[in-house]
């Protein structure tokens, strides 16, 4: 592999840029990614489709921050949740706005500004503003950040724009505040630090780094101690090596269980880097940021990690792929234009990166929440298998429709006095942030919540919320038994939605 040094930005002045006024639709290609997916999460979670063990759990930790304490989560009540610090910097705005329906729509607006940053680092790589935008479009159409987008809110989903924004200060000589931007991404999830480490090994790798020798290694050193500071603290607060959650490095699960094989993970991770056409391998030390997370990936049987759509945790490679893609690209341009003279192979990182595009478009159109409310559904189940690891659909048509019967869940919601004891289905996280809540499938026996609302029309009126459940208990069958006590009365009834009260 011959390694291309590009210029970087001390010679950025030096190196001609081609101009172009395409660079001039990033900007309504943001806000259209935006308003749609905006107004995409807004009916999800007026209809009811939204749930208690993402949105809620992250807007009840927002809420406990200036109402009796900071939590982890209501069923890890620990003090200070170091993995996620991020939860110290938006808890201010949810005191002054305490209503879970803006988180996702601040999701789908952060995820979109990062059209902003990779358009720069695109432009100083491949020296061209007309590919650069091509290349921030195909980013925002990246089919994998549309299941970070549906799949209601987390703060990792912080991470790409910070890491982006990073990455693109760095390259333009403003390395505090790339320092600044880099922390913001560290306290997102507990996996960014160790990718952060992997961040500073790139730099020392990388041959085209804009960073003089006498800024590298202090920028380095930096990104060390931060990476450091907020890893050793997840690891002392959780008291594990790295605090997994619901999974183990032994593979083990409490949660969905994936049979999963080697060769199947390493398909899982050509399907990730297939909208990049595996350009982004042509920048292999820059994929080595990815590490971190195709290793916890790899020694896991845990469904999510291993989905490349639906889940979350795509917001962790993601921008990583697309720094790749575009260094990628400039590699190939700085090939071709040294070791060949006819104009047409000159122009192949051109029709990659226009190639990119279209393509991405195709996925996202068949592929993606938004996809599917023009093209009803996969038009061929098999090659979704192949090229997405998934064989169904979001059902996004259905997920997002708002039924008669959701405004009176709406109202029933509403008669819950903030602070009450309440048993809910896990599709109301409305009742989680200020509430003393419970689910079916965590029930302590012999209480008796104060309020039981009772939607029959949810999946989870009898299904469990979550594989790990500690009882056998669905709304269904714990709510016919409490009833059963004598002890409740109808306080709310309309459709069949009903709000019992002792």
């Amino acid at each position: 592999m011959i390694f291309l040094s590009l210029p970087g930005i001390e010679a950025e002045g030096k190196a001609k840029i081609r101009k172009s006024l395409l660079k001039y639709a990033i900007f309504p290609a943001f806000i259209i990614y935006s308003s749609i997916w905006a107004y995409v999460v807004l009916l999800r979670y007026y209809s009811f489709n939204a749930d208690v063990f993402d949105l809620g759990l992250a807007s009840g930790s927002l809420y406990s921050v200036f109402h009796g304490g900071l939590i982890a989560t209501a069923a890890d009540p620990r003090p200070f949740p170091f993995s996620k610090m991020f939860i110290l910097v938006l808890a201010p705005f949810y005191y002054v706005f305490p209503d879970p329906a803006w988180l996702p729509v601040f999701q789908s607006i952060w995820i979109g500004l990062g059209i902003f940053p990779i358009y720069y680092i695109a432009r100083v790589a491949i020296r061209d503003e007309k590919y650069a935008a091509l290349i921030a479009m195909t980013y925002l159409l990246y089919y994998p950040l549309s299941g970070v987008n549906w799949f209601d809110f987390h703060f990792m989903a912080m991470f790409p724009t910070f890491f982006l924004t990073g990455f693109a200060l760095r390259l333009s000589g403003r390395n505090r505040l790339s320092m600044l931007a880099m922390a913001f991404a560290a306290i997102s999830d507990y996996l960014v630090p160790l990718i952060l480490v992997f961040y500073a090994i790139y730099i020392i790798l990388d041959p085209s780094s804009t960073l003089s020798r006498r800024k590298r290694l202090p920028y380095i050193f930096g990104i060390l101690a931060l990476a450091m500071f907020v890893f050793l603290g997840a690891i002392l607060y959780s008291g594990r090596l790295i605090p997994l959650e619901y999974t183990g490095l032994s593979g083990a699960s409490y949660s969905t269980i994936y049979t999963s094989t080697f060769l199947l993970k390493i398909e899982f991770v050509g399907q990730m880097q297939l909208p990049a056409l595996f350009v982004s391998f042509i920048s292999p030390e820059s994929l080595i940021m990815a590490i971190p997370y195709y290793t916890l990936a790899f020694v896991n049987n845990y469904q999510p990690y291993l989905s490349s759509m639906y889940f979350q945790y795509p917001a962790l490679t993601a921008p990583i792929t697309f720094v790749a893609f575009a260094l990628g690209i400039a590699r190939i341009k700085d090939i071709c234009n040294l070791r060949f003279k006819r104009r047409s192979i000159k122009a192949a990182w051109k029709v990659l990166a226009v190639a990119a595009l279209f393509f991405n478009l195709a996925l996202f159109s068949l592929y993606t929440p938004v996809g599917e409310l023009y093209t009803s559904s996969y038009s061929n189940q098999r090659m979704a298998s192949l090229l997405t690891g998934n064989d169904f659909s979001y059902n996004a048509v259905s997920s997002i429709q708002i039924q008669p019967y959701d405004s009176d869940l709406m109202k029933a919601v509403h008669m819950v006095p903030m602070g009450s004891s309440v048993l809910i289905q896990n599709n109301m996280p409305e009742l989680v942030a200020g509430y003393n809540w419970t689910l079916p499938d965590f029930y302590v026996n012999g209480t008796f919540p104060t309020y039981i609302l009772v939607d029959p029309y949810s999946y989870y009126y009898d299904h469990f919320s979550v594989a790990y459940h500690v009882t056998d208990y669905t709304m269904k069958s714990l709510s016919t038994l409490l009833l059963a006590s004598g002890r409740y009365s109808v306080l709310y009834s309309e459709q069949n939605i009903t709000l019992y009260m002792i």
